[in-house]
């Protein structure tokens, strides 16, 4: 009797099979970039170019991320924990007149900054920002900092190499630690690359300090030196779907032309004179008296777009949608759903757009946007002087960055949430007034020129005396 076989306990997908073969061997994320990153790169740019769903997806991020741009509020405080008015809103107007121009070319706006920073970081995958000390102007009162956004393909791809004891990843010079130390730059153009016997020169390289460039990037596993595009997932999903709805355009109109065919009957023979001269210019109401004996003329009805081809191409979009962190409704432009699944649908688009907002500004926004600008005003010496004496020097650089709120469904519904939140203490009235897309020293301001409200809370008081002053007196 032989004995009996026990199966050791094992994962299912670790075996293959004829209908589950092994996966691609996987390597570390930097060879992966090595020999993908290029490409999804070039594929997403392309996308971004000519593809419709791309181009709402793109709009959708950016709208929903930055929108008209970020909001930035001050909370600076005294060394008892209280705002400072006075030296808050030096700095609000100091960063305000700093956001009208703060990049070198003197074209973009900080809004506009932002949703270009944010577009190229979902289109490359990375963002480089470098910081650069000089005035906008001539004008003394300007902040000595400026800010350049770099094309992606200005950090070479294809520099790796030891150096000095020193290991260079894909343009970016690292510590043993993996810490970034220098990005080296080739802003050279990128079609002088495609004349022959031109290659990359290490000595025309511009050595940038990791201090003094900021290195925005989407990364999918640790110690990942470049970041990887958003839609890696979905590329020939999209394009897919467009040689499809290509496709479909071009059956649409090729069946839109009337197409017609001669039926005959077996008796009539085809070699007549009269049947092969004739021609026929088709008009309205016309009346074809011009058929032979035994001819029939069968019209053909066109069979596309196909009926079921809006129910396939919705379904990839959920997909597309789904892979790229956006919301169906968005990139298909359909609201016909209830106000559960619509409301449903936003707050899951919403906890991610705040999730990647998050990254953003703590990598990039914060301190490129803010602290480096406050720091430049400190050192000119642009502030109060008496009431930053007041200031607890550790509250110096806090902030409230704040970005578009969630879409309003039901503003009633909203409003009602809101109400409940600031009289049970859950957030107050001026984070409230942020969360509405408002800026509270502006609706504070609005509200005391408003003569016409007088509820208003913050209106002057009335006089506590009725009485008239012409009504005699009682003796």
């Amino acid at each position: 009797m032989s004995a009996r076989v026990i199966p050791l306990a094992r994962y299912e997908a670790g075996q293959s099979s004829p209908y589950h073969p092994n996966p691609p061997a996987s390597r570390s994320a930097d060879w992966e970039y090595s020999s993908a990153g290029r490409t999804l790169r070039d594929w997403a740019r392309h996308l971004a170019d000519n593809s419709s769903v791309v181009s709402a997806v793109l709009s959708s991020r950016v709208s929903n991320a930055i929108g008209a741009g970020l909001t930035y509020e001050p909370l600076v405080r005294d060394r008892k924990g209280n705002l400072l008015p006075e030296v808050n809103d030096a700095l609000r107007r100091i960063h305000q007149q700093w956001s009208r121009s703060p990049d070198v070319t003197g074209e973009l706006s900080r809004p506009e900054l932002e949703r270009l920073a944010w577009r190229t970081w979902d289109v490359d995958g990375e963002a480089f920002i470098r910081r650069v000390a000089r005035r906008p102007d001539n004008r003394r009162e300007s902040l000595p900092y400026l800010l350049q956004l770099l094309e992606t393909d200005w950090v070479p791809h294809n520099l790796t190499q030891d150096r000095n004891g020193r290991t260079i990843i894909h343009g970016v010079e690292k510590d043993d630690w993996g810490r970034p130390l220098r990005y080296f730059i080739d802003p050279r153009p990128l079609d002088l690359y495609t004349l022959p016997g031109v290659t990359l020169d290490p000595a025309k390289l511009i050595s940038i300090d990791a201090a003094d460039l900021w290195h925005l990037k989407r990364v999918q596993r640790p110690a990942q030196t470049r970041g990887v595009t958003l839609l890696h997932a979905v590329i020939f999903r999209i394009s897919d779907i467009a040689e499809f709805q290509q496709a479909h355009r071009l059956a649409a109109r090729a069946s839109a032309d009337l197409f017609a065919s001669v039926n005959r009957s077996p008796e009539v023979d085809p070699d007549t004179s009269e049947a092969n001269k004739r021609t026929w210019q088709f008009e309205h109401l016309q009346i074809l008296d011009e058929l032979l004996p035994g001819e029939s003329v069968n019209f053909h009805s066109p069979q596309h777009p196909n009926q079921n081809a809006v129910d396939f191409v919705r379904e990839e979009l959920r997909a597309i949608a789904a892979g790229c962190d956006v919301g169906f409704s968005q990139i298909a432009q359909v609201f016909d759903s209830s106000y559960a699944a619509q409301r449903l649908e936003v707050v899951d688009t919403w906890r991610k757009v705040e999730r990647d907002r998050a990254k953003f500004i703590s990598d990039f926004a914060r301190p490129a946007l803010y602290e480096r600008p406050i720091e430049a005003a400190l050192m000119t010496q642009q502030l109060p002087a008496r009431a930053l004496r007041r200031a607890d020097p550790q509250t110096l650089l806090d902030v409230r960055i704040d970005g578009p709120t969630m879409p309003v469904i039901d503003p009633v519904k909203d409003r009602a949430a809101f109400e409940l939140d600031q009289i049970n203490g859950w957030d107050s009235r001026p984070g409230i007034i942020r969360r509405m897309g408002r800026n509270p020293q502006d609706v504070d301001a609005e509200r005391r020129t408003d003569s016409d409200s007088p509820s208003d809370p913050l209106a002057p008081a009335p006089r506590e005396d009725t009485q008239d002053d012409d009504e005699q007196q009682p003796v």
